[in-house]
């Protein structure tokens, strides 16, 4: 089955991503001294991260979503509630955010209750992962029935609106009791160093050394996974450590917070790619297994129908000639009660690859059935067929391929005898069955004529 996270090659993600991973960890040792530091305000930015972090946290819960309805692993549903839980609540505190949908003194109402939200958002997509890896570690091959899989994805689809509508109702409701984790100077320490900030970081420590620990980075996606874990937690450990927005520690934090959910995505859709062109593989391997016989390599019966059916169409338009092949191996049966059918099955491929390396290009070579071989020729009258059928048989003859010979006789090669039909370029002959009717004859007048030669008949 072909999975949306691949199982193959796996050490050139699992480098990419330490690689990654390690730029991260050295950019955040670097600013730490200096994430107090103020920069320019720009408040734009604000509504600018929150858009696309929840549009990309959107995306990676749905393609884990279909990556559930293929496989039906419940792991998987959970990790495409936590992205969708998190895309959901960072649209509600967009749109809280002063100049967007609330007026600044109702941001100011509103503020007490924005920060916890915060703190569930973060927490609860921590949460979710790690019991999406929970599960996984106690029933691994847990899987949905075939029948309820549609009621399965509608419901993961509803639980992070049922979530978010339950986290925007316990907050509010607890928000007069809540202690306030931002002053009225805009910092956050009481956030960032009281147990809220704590449990925060527990939890994506939690999330990331699961994933580690009962994935082992076994799929891509669980490389990614991973890096996304540590990215959230480098996030807040520089957030945290500033405490202040719009400073050096507040800026570099928004871009860990952007990375985690770009590069996961980045992963997933790398690997709809991979699943496209190994669907094209395995398309373009099942079209020429349809079209090709499995003993010889050369084109099918079917096949064969269908392309003499198109050359028949197209010389009625083009009023040029088309003639058609019948060929049959001589005395075939005598060669399979002497040698074997093995021996005589190779003999059927032998021949096939002479007829195929002898025919020209245009030419569709097909084995019709049996010991008989068909080859249509477009394009070609009846003196140009004679010649292709005379060097397709002295090609077989000079293969030397040896035959059945009675006893007492000279040792003998096998042979073959060919029908030649020939539809001149006239709209109103007969049709494709008369033309391998004529074919078949002619063949039949070659065997009567002592085999090993080439009969024609015209129309």
């Amino acid at each position: 089955m072909i999975e949306l996270h691949s199982v193959g090659n796996i050490r050139p993600h699992r480098l990419f991503a330490s690689l990654c991973a390690a730029m991260l960890i050295l950019a955040a040792v670097l600013v730490l001294p200096h994430a107090s530091q103020p920069a320019p305000r720009v408040p734009l930015l604000v509504p600018v991260f929150s858009s696309a972090q929840a549009t990309l946290n959107a995306i990676i819960a749905y393609l884990v979503l279909l990556q559930f309805h293929m496989e039906r692993n419940d792991p998987d549903a959970l990790i495409s509630i936590a992205f969708a839980y998190s895309s959901l609540l960072t649209l509600v505190l967009l749109v809280s955010l002063p100049g967007v949908l609330t007026s600044d003194d109702h941001f100011a109402r509103l503020a007490p209750a924005l920060g916890w939200l915060w703190v569930a958002k973060l927490a609860g997509h921590a949460l979710l992962i790690l019991l999406a890896m929970l599960l996984w570690r106690k029933w691994p091959a847990r899987t949905a029935a075939r029948g309820e899989i549609h009621c399965r994805v509608a419901l993961v689809a509803f639980v992070p609106v049922l979530l978010v509508g339950c986290a925007c109702a316990l907050v509010n409701g607890l928000a007069s009791n809540l202690p306030l984790l931002q002053d009225g100077q805009g910092s956050y320490a009481s956030l960032a160093r009281g147990w809220p900030g704590l449990f925060i970081l527990a939890c994506w420590a939690c999330a990331l050394l699961s994933v580690l620990l009962v994935t082992r980075l076994r799929r891509s996606f669980d490389c990614w996974l991973a890096f996304s874990c540590l990215a959230y937690l480098l996030y807040l450990t520089v957030n945290f450590s500033s405490a202040l927005r719009f400073t050096a520690g507040w800026y570099l934090s928004r871009l860990f917070e952007l990375t985690a959910s770009a590069t996961l995505l980045g992963a997933l859709l790398f690997e709809v790619l991979r699943m496209q062109r190994q669907l094209k593989t395995l398309y373009q391997s099942a079209y020429q297994i349809s079209i090709r016989d499995g003993l010889t390599g050369l084109y099918s019966r079917r096949y064969f129908d269908t392309a003499l059916a198109h050359e028949q169409q197209l010389m009625a338009h083009t009023r040029r000639p088309l003639s058609l092949l019948m060929i049959d191996i001589d005395f075939f049966k005598r060669y399979n009660d002497t040698y074997g059918h093995p021996a005589g099955d190779d003999c059927l491929r032998q021949v096939a690859a002479c007829l195929q390396d002898s025919a020209r290009s245009s030419d569709i070579v097909a084995r019709y059935g049996g010991e008989e071989f068909a080859v249509i020729l477009p394009d070609t009258d009846a003196n140009e067929a004679r010649q292709a059928a005379e060097r397709l048989r002295n090609a077989i003859m000079a293969r030397g391929i040896p035959a059945a010979s009675p006893a007492g006789r000279e040792r003998l090669v096998v042979t073959v005898s060919i029908g030649l039909g020939c539809r001149r370029s006239d709209p109103q002959a007969a049709g494709e069955t008369t033309l391998i009717d004529e074919a078949d004859h002619a063949l039949y007048d070659a065997k009567r004529q002592g085999r090993n030669r080439v009969a024609c008949r015209i129309l």
